[in-house]
């Protein structure tokens, strides 16, 4: 069953079993260059007036996501691995506005003059978008660059037109917004040598405040860029109480589609949990929670039987408590072994 928060694209069309062509870029690649690439703040997008009459609208299809300019270079990781929208507090992403008429929305619609349309966000943030926002005569589709003032979870966008008995109205899919996000290329340095955190900054500052925070080995790289991500842990993920949840996504296969990690030489996340989350306990009484998906519930991380090994299949991931430690100021550094894209957390 299709995830709501993966809704279909406008802008960018399924094309199921079609691979993109991989390269290493050697240049680093930041959000802001990447965002760079969308249309400024404020400015709707509109598909062309359509020619001759087409019905009033009854009803709108609403969608949020990320434009094709930040997703397209992490495109060829796994597509459950990859939301919706995919940003940080104050980063740009576009929600689509679809006028529908007849049974069941089945007809595109479109009203014959200018109209204004609200769009508020749920949640503890304020959604930026266009003032006013309009759809234009004459137009099914249009298309609107917002952003969202705070870190949150399970978001949603309602946008509603019209007034009194012709007000129409429609909810977005839900999605998540980081407190923190980077993208980096594949040949990184710091994503080779183990120093690639998700805060963007090498997991400096784990504290109260930051309690949990991934660091990532890639010892072979990624083909294209990679994202991280640090967030707050869903109600439905199962963390510890104030927890975070951190994410790599990226395309861990070679140009012909054969995995560049195995379980003897596997890829590593350090989680790195804060003496306030993770208390005095030994090592071993922590778990990992893990899952390959973008959203929905984090299993459990059973232990690896070796140490730098991940078990045999269908294992794609375990903890290595053998290589997992508490360093000096009491923080907890637990090591989870993977195979592909990772959300994780304790």
């Amino acid at each position: 069953m299709p995830d709501a928060r993966h809704p279909s694209r406008p802008t960018r069309p399924s094309q199921p079993g079609r691979r993109r062509p991989r390269s290493r870029s050697r240049l680093g690649l930041t959000f802001a260059a990447v965002v760079g690439l969308v249309l400024g703040l404020g400015q709707a997008v509109s598909s062309p007036a359509v020619a001759g009459p087409l019905p009033t609208p009854t009803g709108m299809v609403v969608s949020a996501y990320s434009p094709e300019s930040v997703i397209g270079p992490i495109s060829g990781a796994p597509g459950a691995a990859i939301p919706a929208v995919l940003a940080a507090k104050g980063d740009t992403f576009l929600v689509s506005v679809r006028l529908t008429a007849g049974d069941n929305g089945t007809l595109d619609a479109a009203y014959p003059k200018d109209q204004a349309v609200t769009l508020v966000a749920s949640g503890p943030g304020v959604l930026t978008s266009p003032t006013p926002t309009i759809i234009p005569r004459n137009t099914t589709l249009s298309v609107f660059e917002v952003s969202y003032s705070k870190e949150a979870t399970g978001v949603t966008v309602r946008a509603s037109a019209g007034k009194a008995s012709s007000l129409i109205s429609g909810t977005s899919n839900a999605f998540d917004i980081n407190r923190f996000l980077s993208f980096l290329p594949g040949t990184a340095p710091s994503l080779l040598n183990g120093t690639a955190g998700a805060d963007g900054a090498g997991c400096a500052v784990v504290d109260r405040d930051n309690p949990l925070c991934g660091r990532v080995l890639l010892p072979e790289g990624a083909s294209g860029s990679v994202a991280l991500s640090l967030g707050l842990c869903p109600a439905d993920a199962g963390c510890k109480p104030g927890s975070l949840v951190t994410q790599l996504i990226g395309d861990l296969t070679d140009q012909d589609g054969v995995n560049i990690y195995d379980r003897q030489n596997p890829a590593r996340m350090e989680l790195i949990c804060d003496k306030t989350l993770c208390g005095k306990a030994g090592v071993s009484a922590f778990t990992a929670l893990w899952s390959t998906q973008a959203f929905g519930e984090l299993d459990t991380v059973l232990p690896c039987a070796e140490k730098d090994v991940i078990d045999p299949a269908p294992v794609t991931y375990c903890t290595d408590y053998r290589s997992s430690r508490r360093d000096g100021a009491g923080d907890l550094h637990l090591i989870v072994l993977f195979l592909t894209d990772v959300r994780g957390g304790i």
